[in-house]
């Protein structure tokens, strides 16, 4: 009863921190120009920002398979994992929804060890914190604009010492307290993340592919910018949508940071001087490229994976027939990692 109501009290949350935000943004909006702008932009520009985006999450799959070690898993298949994910995480008003559902395909589909598969999910993130950390920080001190942003720039250093600093107590936790080490799971994910002690070229690999990663998301945002006239550089526009992301990823919000996402896009373009109404239409055109195509793969995709909810697979796994007659496939994992994700 705790934790549901907890669950419940932070969808509420984040549906009202949205409302407002989003309200502050639309109350002072001339609709008009904002018409106006978004009649500006071209369906060949946006197929373009979108083809970009998407070469963009490929390197994102690619960037992935590089953290797997000893797991025979394509790329493409990590690519269509991910963006299951992204669009669940987008539906659902739940933060984690994206990593829980991506563990528990690679755990009960394909049959990925569960340590191995949560040190992965878990390197990629530090991963993308440290390279997103390490284009803001040098923007910092290169960009003007960047002056101004100075608390958001401080704000993702931290973030990624934390998370550079979990990783290391998880790892280290897990070898050298006794306590720890009775937990088999925990354990287990230790000495995964450890065995990349000896992988250090596989984290630069994943590393430098990050930071091209970015280099493309920034593109397709300048792209955008370029379609409605936007005076922005690509430097900018990178810094603007990277900032935005760690914004709508960071503070609670409405599934798909509906408005809280579009607050800061245009805070942030504000800050660098323009007007709201072209800044909430560059919103709106960014939001629907970087969010669809993710919601899209997942209501195709999702059907065709097989793997239900836990709940219902605890519920059916005694009987493979409901109370209809209806037959209920389960997918067993091949370890006792896998069992306990079922429960």
């Amino acid at each position: 009863m705790k934790r549901r109501v907890l669950g419940i009290g932070s969808v509420a949350i984040g549906l009202v921190a949205s409302a407002g935000l989003g309200w502050l943004v639309i109350s002072r909006l001339e609709w008009d120009k904002v018409v106006d702008a978004l009649g500006r932009v071209s369906p060949a520009t946006l197929a373009l920002a979108v083809s970009v985006f998407m070469l963009a999450g490929l390197l994102r799959a690619a960037r992935w398979r590089v953290l797997f070690l000893n797991e025979d898993i394509s790329v493409w298949r990590l690519f269509i994992i991910q963006h299951e994910g992204l669009g669940i995480g987008n539906l659902m008003p739940v933060r984690v929804a994206s990593e829980i559902y991506q563990l528990a395909v690679l755990t009960l589909k394909d049959k990925v060890a569960r340590p191995t598969a949560v040190a992965a999910l878990g390197m990629e993130r530090v991963v993308d914190v440290v390279s997103s950390t390490t284009i803001l920080g040098v923007a910092f001190f290169l960009v003007p604009e960047m002056k101004v942003l100075g608390a958001l720039v401080w704000g993702a250093v931290a973030l990624a010492l934390l998370a550079v600093g979990l990783v290391t107590a998880v790892a280290w936790g897990g070898q050298a307290l006794a306590f720890v080490q009775r937990i088999t799971f925990v354990a287990a994910v230790s000495a995964a993340i450890l065995e990349f002690r000896h992988e250090c070229s596989r984290l630069v690999y994943a590393l430098l592919m990050s930071l091209a990663y970015w280099v493309l998301v920034g593109t397709t945002a300048w792209i955008i910018a370029v379609a409605i006239e936007l005076p922005i550089s690509p430097v900018a526009a990178t810094l603007v949508i990277m900032g935005t992301t760690l914004f709508a990823t960071t503070v609670p919000a409405a599934p798909g940071a509906l408005g809280t996402f579009e607050f800061a896009v245009v805070y942030v373009l504000g800050i660098l001087g323009i007007d709201d109404a072209d800044s909430f239409a560059y919103a709106i055109i960014v939001h629907a490229v970087f969010f669809l195509p993710a919601t899209i793969i997942a209501v195709v995709f999702l059907p065709r994976e097989g793997v239900v909810s836990f709940r219902r697979k605890q519920d059916h796994s005694a009987d493979p027939d409901d109370d209809d007659g209806h037959t209920i496939t389960t997918v067993e994992p091949r370890d006792s990692g896998g069992e306990e994700a079922d429960r």
